[in-house]
């Protein structure tokens, strides 16, 4: 029962719908790992209990569309728990669609692995 509980939420989460007309259009599944967001690229204020996102550098090319104070909808595939994040950071060192978020966002979240995010 465990296992196609948690493949008809993976399935719900995977049908949420993605900002079609941001610069950066589509759902992305990528691996997530913690960061201190101060300072930060955006220079937004950020408190210890904001949920703030850093995502891939190639998400700011080109730098017109920059994400900075985008709001990202990032989704637990495991649990469907979903939480609004803001951008704040480039992260140069995560590859191709994985992020960085803060504290508080990775535990709203149950401290997933792996998440599915997109613009909003």
């Amino acid at each position: 029962m465990q296992f196609s509980t948690t493949i008809v939420l993976a399935a719900l989460a995977a049908a949420a719908l993605a900002c079609t007309g941001c610069p950066h259009p589509g759902n992305f599944t990528g691996f997530v790992s913690k960061f201190a967001p101060n300072p930060n690229y955006c220079s937004t204020p950020v408190s210890d209990v904001s949920f703030s996102i850093s995502v891939p550098a190639t998400y700011y090319d080109p730098p017109d569309e920059s994400p900075c104070d985008a709001p990202v909808n990032v989704t637990n595939i495991c649990t469907g728990k979903v939480i609004t994040a803001m951008v704040v950071g480039k992260c140069t060192t995560c590859a191709a669609n994985d992020i960085q978020l803060t504290a508080a966002a990775i535990s709203a979240l149950g401290s997933p692995k792996i998440v599915e995010w997109t613009f909003d």
